[in-house]
């Protein structure tokens, strides 16, 4: 680590390791600073690129390329519109080439939803899932059996058939219980996920429920299909079962985001880039319209990193980038950011928490201009190596938009080829 860091990117979540992985493409030093791993660990593992737009629709979307031509229109500050159709596009065909090089491709185009089963038994959208998920489409009235593990209480198999028999799609239910998983005081998916590389256990699990099978056509599993071998073991089940199996997401940590969290911690790696978790950001030192270092926290005295240029990626309000007291302020925690908040601490949330309208204080975040860079009211930039991506900014609903994880990987894509190309080091 002797030579010095181009490119200094703080947080881990699929923006900052995106943009980290594009500036390493191009040859220059990057350094990841992460307090924690960041949303891949508790998102689905696909690319939600746009669900549902406008937010009052009663239907999902289901052509997002299109929709998102329509969205770039009526809100020229969101991130899209900065990023723009062509630049959004293309990050996600470089995010598929380079999953499908580690083997783990996933399958869609911006220009269809994948209509997938949630935990619950409801519709998802998504623009971009793992070869392991597509199976489960809500488009294909194919009847399903859906399985579960009597000790891995994340899944619920019979709640997620039932709902989605309501709603019209023929699903039936299974729990296993295995003489192998009888004395795992905690199992978590992340501990199913390993015994699932395991060729004898998955030859236990086809074993109980060949005979369970049914009339199903297609065979459905929590997202626990190995972690570091996941197109393998879905083949193989696949295989033993003799049809269709697919992965739906449980609740975190999510084992499909981690497969993504690898394949981006690898190629940053690969590239001689470096990431650390660990490392909380909890300030920077700034000289003339500039950062010159971001302050992390240790047990004697905080450290200071430095680089030519900055990604700030910490994740906005849900990631603990910026902060809301219960006192009315809300603080971007590192730089100390104009954040884009209601005034007043009473406008934060309406009457109703199921208000269709969602709510002000999740619209919260950074604006920046059109290089990505935080502004406060005009386009010149506030610092002028510091470049802002994902959640951390302002003028969008990811949540409600089911956006969050497109909005991520564009905004990252686009910042990590920018600030490389920068001018702000002359």
């Amino acid at each position: 680590m002797g030579k010095q860091t181009d490119v200094l990117v703080i947080g881990a979540g699929l923006a900052g390791l995106t943009a980290a992985w594009q500036v390493a493409m191009q040859g220059k030093k990057v350094k990841v600073l992460a307090k924690g791993w960041g949303a891949t660990h508790w998102h689905s593992g696909c690319i939600d690129l746009l669900g549902y737009w406008p937010l009052d629709a009663d239907t999902a979307v289901a052509h997002p390329a299109q929709a998102i031509e329509q969205l770039i229109k009526e809100q020229p500050q969101h991130p899209y519109a900065l990023a723009g159709l062509d630049n959004i596009t293309a990050a996600l065909s470089a995010f598929q080439e380079l999953c499908a090089v580690a083997g783990y491709p996933l399958e869609g185009s911006p220009e269809k939803n994948w209509l997938l089963p949630t935990a619950v038994g409801t519709f998802r959208p998504t623009c971009l899932a793992p070869q392991t998920m597509t199976a489960g489409d809500l488009s294909d009235d194919a009847p399903m059996l859906l399985v579960g593990f009597a000790q891995f209480v994340d899944f619920y198999p019979r709640l997620a058939a039932d709902n989605l028999t309501q709603q019209g799609v023929p699903a039936a239910h299974v729990t296993l219980d295995l003489p192998s998983l009888a004395q795992q005081r905690r199992l978590t998916s992340v501990v199913l996920a390993h015994m699932m590389e395991q060729e004898t256990f998955r030859q236990e699990v086809a074993q109980a429920l060949k005979p369970k099978l049914g009339q199903a056509a297609r065979v459905g599993f929590p997202a626990v299909l190995g972690l570091q071998e996941a197109a393998a073991v879905w083949q193989a089940m696949s295989d033993l079962l003799e049809r269709p199996v697919f992965e739906i997401p449980t609740l975190p940590p999510s084992v499909a985001g981690i497969r993504l969290h690898h394949i981006l911690k690898n190629a940053i790696q690969a590239q001689g880039g470096w990431v650390f978790d660990g490392m909380e950001a909890v300030g920077a030192e700034k000289d003339g319209g500039r950062v010159t270092a971001v302050l992390t926290e240790t047990a004697a005295r905080n450290r200071a990193h430095r680089a030519q240029n900055y990604v700030l990626s910490t994740g906005g309000i849900l990631g603990g980038g910026i902060y809301a007291s219960y006192k009315g302020g809300v603080q971007e925690v590192v730089f100390d950011l104009p954040v884009n908040a209601p005034d007043n601490h009473l406008d934060w949330f309406y009457t109703d928490f199921m208000d269709k309208r969602g709510h002000p204080i999740y619209q919260t975040g950074i604006s920046v201009n059109e290089q990505f860079q935080p502004v406060n009211g005009s386009e010149q930039p506030l610092l002028s190596n510091l470049f802002a991506a994902g959640a951390t900014l302002a003028h969008c609903e990811p949540v409600r938009e089911r956006s969050f994880e497109g909005i991520a990987l564009a905004t990252g894509y686009v910042v990590g080829s920018r600030v490389v190309g920068s001018r702000t080091n002359d």
